[in-house]
């Protein structure tokens, strides 16, 4: 990594995590339970459990971060596998929902995959936005950098900022009302709340 780095936190809470250990640990009980139980199912518990539960364990350990004088978002996952995304004409920039109660700045490239970053949650386990500083760093970079669709974006962003430094909440906050949510909203927002960046 280099000094140029910003991490973008993950908004999640302390009951997203607890969500999130419940159900690995659901999950191992009624492998085990399965396994002791069911000696004919035994070799679907220790073959297909484990695969599951790795890539569970590679879903949820991630870390996402920006590079604004490059004009790079990367998503490191399990400290291996990196998806970089270049903030450059070709790559479309736009605030989305993922109808889990999560806004997410979406990231496009022309070709290759993309990166979703949260911005704003509103769920029943957290309510959060990323800190002033941060959005207007994002919008700084994708507006420098050229990215097709910035100068909305970076505006949306910005007034965003503004707000929090005033002091307003996140509920009554610009990016709030473009959240929307879907008829069942992420496990009913446990998921949400702490998985919300993980698409891209």
């Amino acid at each position: 990594m280099t000094e140029t780095l910003v991490r973008i936190p993950q908004l999640t809470s302390r009951s997203g995590w607890r969500w999130i250990v419940a159900t690995v640990v659901a999950l191992v009980v009624v492998g085990a339970y399965v396994g002791v139980t069911q000696p004919d199912n035994r070799i679907f518990v220790v073959t297909v459990l484990p695969a599951f539960l790795l890539l569970f364990g590679a879903l949820s350990w991630f870390s996402t971060w920006l590079d604004p004088a490059a004009g790079v978002l990367v998503r490191i996952r399990c400290r291996l596998w990196r998806t970089r995304v270049r903030l450059e004409p070709s790559t479309s920039v736009a605030l989305v929902s993922d109808r889990g109660g999560t806004l997410l700045l979406r990231a496009r490239p022309a070709q290759g995959r993309g990166l979703h970053v949260p911005v704003v949650a509103r769920t029943d386990y957290v309510e959060k936005s990323q800190p002033s500083a941060l959005l207007r760093q994002l919008a700084d970079t994708v507006e420098r950098h050229r990215a097709g669709g910035a100068r909305p974006v970076a505006e949306a962003l910005r007034k965003q900022a503004d707000h929090l430094d005033g002091g307003g909440t996140v509920a009554g906050s610009p990016l709030a009302g473009l959240i929307t949510t879907g008829v069942l909203t992420a496990a009913k927002a446990g998921g949400a709340g702490a998985i919300g960046g993980h698409l891209g």
